[in-house]
């Protein structure tokens, strides 16, 4: 009975104490700790760059109705018109001519030359020679005549004529010519005239903005338009906008646009004939 009373508390006691563990079992367990740990964060890890992902990523909302009328329109019209068009964007319809165009500058240049002999030359040599006022104020005004009167009786004189065509008109020539005969009083010209000292001058005009008039500044403008709106956005130092063209007839009639880029004259007849058309 002793033995048995000695032996369970042995028995007791033993179990009491704590049992020494085995090294690969502990290591076992806290590499399956470290396991959990790491599984953990790497799923919260996971659903943070989805949230970000989401955060970044373009929404997916529908379009509006509006913007797919005009993306289906869009599709349309390029269907309509072909990626390479067979005529040109701008096409040149008056020509004043080279020789003439060059007779003009060379003779604006000239008067400026000599009203500058004049004015800085001869009337100091006049003032110190003692001449009488009379004489050296005629010597100065003698040498301002010539550039007035070019400036004036040239400036409105017409060099080229160009015509800014829409992208529906330059499929081909026929289409061209069908635009040509219905051309809406919006399209766009650039009218091409020479300045004081020779530079050219470029106006953008609609044909709707053009009216025919006779008898101005002796016969030398045959078309006006109105650049009181276009004066009024100009600063005081800048020149003037051209509101006189002489656009002279018969120069390039019929002609047709060919590899070569001759003027398209026949557009401008149609321009002609629109302008009159609108008049009455």
């Amino acid at each position: 009975m002793l033995v048995g009373t000695i032996g369970a508390r042995a028995s007791l006691v033993g179990f009491a104490k704590p049992a020494k563990s085995l090294p690969w079992l502990s290591s076992i367990a806290s590499s399956r700790m470290s396991w959990k740990l790491l599984e953990h964060r790497s799923s919260r890890f996971h659903a943070a760059l989805r949230q970000l992902r989401c955060y970044a990523e373009a929404s997916a909302r529908r379009p509006p109705a509006l913007n797919e009328q005009q993306r289906r329109a869009k599709a349309a019209s390029s269907k309509l018109i072909p990626e390479r068009l067979e005529i040109p964007e701008r096409l040149i319809i008056y020509h004043f001519g080279r020789v003439r165009v060059g007779v003009l500058a060379v003779l604006k240049l000239t008067s400026i030359f000599v009203s500058a002999f004049f004015t800085f030359f001869l009337v100091p040599s006049f003032v110190m020679a003692d001449k009488p006022i009379s004489e050296t104020v005629a010597v100065a005004v003698a040498g301002m005549i010539p550039i007035l009167f070019i400036s004036y009786t040239t400036a409105a004189f017409v060099t080229h004529i160009h015509v800014h065509l829409p992208p529906a008109a330059r499929v081909s020539r026929p289409v061209l010519e069908r635009f040509v005969r219905t051309m809406p009083a919006s399209l766009r010209l650039t009218i091409t005239t020479v300045g004081p000292i020779g530079k050219p001058r470029y106006s953008s005009v609609t044909v709707g903005e053009l009216r025919p008039v006779t008898g101005k500044r002796f016969g030398l403008v045959n078309y006006m338009r109105d650049t009181k709106l276009e004066n009024a956005t100009r600063k005081w130092y800048m020149h003037r906008a051209v509101g006189s063209f002489m656009v002279h007839e018969g120069l390039y009639k019929d002609r047709r646009f060919g590899k070569r880029g001759k003027v398209d004259g026949w557009i401008w007849d149609a321009v002609r004939g629109k302008i009159q058309s609108d008049k009455v």
